[in-house]
């Protein structure tokens, strides 16, 4: 992923700058430390994120006057469509911004010779993380208010000068205020002194920390993968009459007709990234339009079309669940699984059918 990597060259950069032994250290490798963690975010958040995204656009566009119809990740304008896809730029520099953030920081401390405190430097973050979505959310809004579309100078350029305007320099004078109004002394001779070397590292301490109760969660809740027999006891699942069954790798199952293609994808665990369609499908070779929730069969699922240059359109439909609770939400299924209930898996029904 391009946020996570250049986050992390960022970083190294800056430990260059500032030096191994420096007390900024601490902050830089917890960072660095962060950067799997936003990949993995953006990898099971980034879709709902987006769709919210859109929403909110679209209601900010409307409230301004403009005839804009939001369809999932789509919001059309005047007969021309504009999809937040999982390519777009600003959310990808939301680490990058994480990194200008902890500079600005380490730029006024070093000329101001102060020294923000970690409960500090933690809410300074979720501003600047605030901050990035903003950006993101008002970057939407130009682009679809001008009908900017991706593949142009001026779509770029928009999405910088929002990221640079409303993320990287709100958060640089932000930076600057904290140290001269919250920023204590920095002992001149906390090289040398056990207790000042001790919280210069105490961010890094603190990832550490974070991760290895992570990490102890995830193995005392991990449970094998389930049998194909589990899965469909666990999920009731049977397309009916005239459906192939194939058993594929990673305990997935395939049914096909003519007509429709089943997969059914269990997670073995709540910490699990999903195998989803919006990226499956693009792996293939298809492009995914207008995803949107919906009801389908009565549940809740996640809709789209499904389009490849020379073939017709299809239908693509996918939901989560266990059998006995079926949702979209992530936070639902993810919660529900730590809290001991029967594994969820991914079901994704796509048809040749003009709707399901």
């Amino acid at each position: 992923m391009p946020a996570p990597d250049l986050t992390t060259a960022l970083m190294l950069v800056a430990l260059l700058w500032v030096g191994w032994q420096s007390r900024w250290t601490g902050r830089l490798l917890a960072l660095l430390l962060l950067s799997p963690a936003l990949n993995y975010g953006f990898a099971v958040f980034g879709f709902e994120l987006r769709l919210a995204l859109s929403a909110w656009a679209g209601q900010l566009l409307q409230l301004a006057g403009l005839n804009v119809q939001v369809s999932g990740n789509v919001l059309t304008t005047n007969g021309i469509e504009m999809a937040v896809d999982p390519a777009c730029a600003g959310l990808h520099l939301t680490g990058v911004s994480l990194a200008v953030a902890v500079l600005a920081v380490i730029w006024h401390e070093r000329q101001a010779q102060k020294s923000l405190s970690w409960p500090v430097m933690a809410g300074f973050g979720m501003v600047s993380f605030g901050l990035t979505l903003l950006c993101n959310l008002l970057r939407i809004v130009v682009l679809v208010a001008f009908r900017l579309g991706p593949g142009t100078l001026a779509h770029e350029a928009v999405g910088l000068v929002c990221v640079a305007v409303y993320a990287w320099l709100p958060v640089y004078e932000l930076a600057g205020w904290l140290v001269r109004f919250a920023g204590k002394p920095a002992p001149k001779t906390a090289a040398i002194q056990p207790v000042s070397r001790l919280r210069r590292w105490q961010p890094l301490l603190t990832g550490v920390l974070v991760l290895g109760v992570g990490a102890g969660i995830m193995a005392y809740t991990a449970r094998p993968a389930p049998t194909q027999s589990a899965i469909n006891q666990r999920l009731v699942f049977n397309p009916g009459a005239g459906f192939v069954r194939q058993n594929l790798p990673n305990g997935f199952v395939k049914f096909n007709n003519t007509n429709t293609l089943i997969y059914v994808k269990p997670l073995p665990d709540w910490w699990s990234a999903e195998h989803s369609p919006a990226v499956c499908w693009r792996g293939s070779g298809y492009e995914l339009r207008h995803i949107r929730p919906a009801i389908v069969n009565g549940h809740p699922a996640y809709v789209a079309e499904l389009q490849k240059p020379g073939q017709p359109a299809l239908q693509t439909a996918w939901w989560f669940t266990n059998g006995r609770h079926t949702t979209i939400g992530q936070v639902d299924f993810r919660g529900r699984m730590l809290r001991g209930e029967p594994g969820f898996a991914l079901v994704n029904v796509t048809t040749k059918s003009p709707r399901f």
